[in-house]
C-alpha cells in the first residue's frame, strides 16, 4: 500500500467492489450449480468456492485480495505456481492452496513443506511426491487434471480412469479433486457441453468403482456464468471476481463492479502550433493549434504501445485522445478542450471521472487484446492503493 500523493500514477483497488462481486457470484453459483449424480447423495450445502487469485490476483494484489475474501468466509485459493503459494504462506495464510500449474519432481519437497495441494497429471511426479510424503510421514491432498479438449495440461480423458486408479494406489496421496478446463466456453457451447459429458462419464465410472473424489471442478468465469450443470460441485471464479466479464453476453446475467482503477496526474502541458509532430516516429501531426499534456504512464507501466493514437484518458470528466506513440514512461494527450488545466490535474486511465468512464474492455478493444491482459499488465507493474 502506498500513499496516494507520493505516486504520479497508481492502481486504485476498491475492496467493497470485491465483496459485492463475490455476493453476486454466490447467487449465480447457486442458480447454475445443481449438483446431482445418481451415484451420490444429494448435497445439503451449496457448492463451495475455489477463488482464483493467480497472476497476483489478475494484477489486483494477491495478499490484499485474499484478506478481503477470507473476511467473507472464503478459505480455498488457486494460484499459478509454488512461488505464488509461498507468498501466501509468508502472508500467514494457512488455508488450502491449489497449485494450478503442473509441478516438477524436484518441487515435491516444497509442496510438503508449505502444505500445498498440487494439480497432478504426470505419474512420475505422483510417484516422487508419494515417496517424499512417506519419508516424512505425511499425506498430501492432490487434484488430478483431465484434458477434455484444452490440449494444455492434464492426462488425456481416454486415459484418465487408468491413470487415476494408478495414482489412487499411492498410499501417501489422497485424491481430493478432479478437474478440467474449458478453452471455448465463450465461443463453442457444443464443444463445452461435450467436455461436461466426458467429465460426467469419468466421474460416474469412478463412483461406481468405489472411488469417490470429493471435488469436481471445471468452470472458469465464462463456464460458471454461461452454463448450468449438475456435474460440478466446486466453483472457481476468476476474472469476474474482479468485476470484469469474460464475454459481453454475461452482462445481462450478473451485475459486477470493476475493482481496479488507474489514476495519474498531468506532469507537464504546453501550447503548440499547427503542423507540429508528436512523439517518436512522427505518427501524429497537429491540424490546428493545440494544448497538449504529458501523463506519466507508458509501456514500462503496462500501458500497451499498441494504444498509440487509439486510446483516451479522462481529464476533468472529458475524454482526451492519446496523441502519437506511447513511450516507455509517458503518453501525450490532447488537452485543448480542458478549461482549468494545471500541473497535478488528476487523470483517469481506467475508471470513472464525472459522467465519463474508461474501462479495461475499452482499452483491450483498442489494443487488440482481452481485458485479462490489460489488468494483469497494469496491475503487476504499478503501485497499489486500497480503499
Amino acid at each position: 500500500m502506498v500513499n496516494k500523493s507520493s505516486q504520479h500514477t497508481y492502481i486504485e483497488i476498491d475492496k467493497k467492489a470485491i465483496q459485492y462481486n463475490l455476493k453476486q457470484l454466490k447467487k449465480l453459483i447457486i442458480k447454475n450449480y445443481q449438483f446431482s449424480l445418481p451415484t451420490r447423495p444429494k448435497p445439503k450445502n451449496p457448492p463451495e468456492l475455489l477463488t482464483i487469485i493467480k497472476a497476483n490476483a489478475y494484477g489486483h494484489g494477491m495478499c490484499a485480495v485474499v484478506d478481503v475474501l477470507r473476511k467473507e468466509g472464503i478459505n480455498f485459493f488457486g494460484v499459478s505456481d509454488i512461488a505464488e503459494g509461498v507468498v501466501l504462506r509468508k502472508h500467514k495464510i494457512k488455508d488450502p492452496i491449489l497449485i494450478l500449474e503442473s509441478v516438477l519432481p524436484n518441487q515435491v519437497d516444497d509442496i510438503i513443506k508449505y502444505n500445498f495441494t498440487p494439480m497432478i497429471c504426470a505419474y512420475d511426479v505422483a510417484v516422487k511426491l508419494n515417496k517424499a510424503a512417506k519419508a516424512k510421514n505425511k499425506r498430501v491432498d492432490i487434484h488430478i487434471k483431465v484434458d477434455t479438449g484444452m490440449g494444455r495440461l492434464g492426462v488425456w480423458h481416454n486415459d484418465a480412469i487408468d491413470f487415476i486408479a494408478r495414482v489412487n494406489k499411492l498410499g501417501n496421496l489422497r485424491i481430493m479433486g478432479l478437474m478440467t478446463h474449458f478453452p471455448a466456453a465463450d465461443t463453442d457451447k457444443v464443444f463445452t457441453q461435450k467436455q461436461l459429458d466426458i467429465l460426467y462419464e469419468i466421474v460416474t465410472t469412478l463412483d461406481q468403482s468405489g472411488l469417490i473424489i470429493p471435488y469436481i471442478h471445471a468452470a472458469n468465469s465464462m463456464g460458471l456464468a454461461g452454463y448450468k450443470t449438475h456435474i460440478l460441485n466446486l466453483a472457481r471464479p476468476g476474472i469476474m471476481l474482479y468485476g470484469l466479464y469474460p464475454h459481453p453476453s454475461l452482462k445481462t446475467k450478473v451485475n459486477l463492479k470493476p475493482v481496479m482503477g488507474v489514476k495519474s496526474k498531468v506532469i507537464f502541458f504546453k501550447s503548440i502550433e499547427q503542423g507540429q509532430s508528436i512523439s517518436y516516429g512522427r505518427t501524429f501531426f497537429t491540424k490546428k493549434p493545440m494544448c497538449i499534456a504529458t501523463i506519466p504512464i507508458g509501456y514500462n507501466d503496462g500501458y500497451f504501445r499498441s494504444l498509440s493514437n487509439k486510446a483516451e484518458v479522462l481529464i476533468e470528466g472529458k475524454r482526451c485522445p492519446v496523441l502519437g506513440v506511447v513511450t516507455m514512461d509517458q503518453i501525450i494527450v490532447d488537452a485543448t478542450h480542458i478549461d482549468k488545466l494545471r500541473l497535478g490535474t488528476p487523470v483517469t486511465i481506467i475508471g470513472k471521472q464525472g459522467p465519463e468512464e474508461i474501462t479495461a474492455d475499452e482499452l483491450a478493444l483498442a489494443a487488440g487484446t482481452i481485458n485479462y491482459e490489460v489488468v494483469c499488465s497494469l496491475g503487476n507493474r504499478l503501485e497499489h492503493v486500497y480503499k
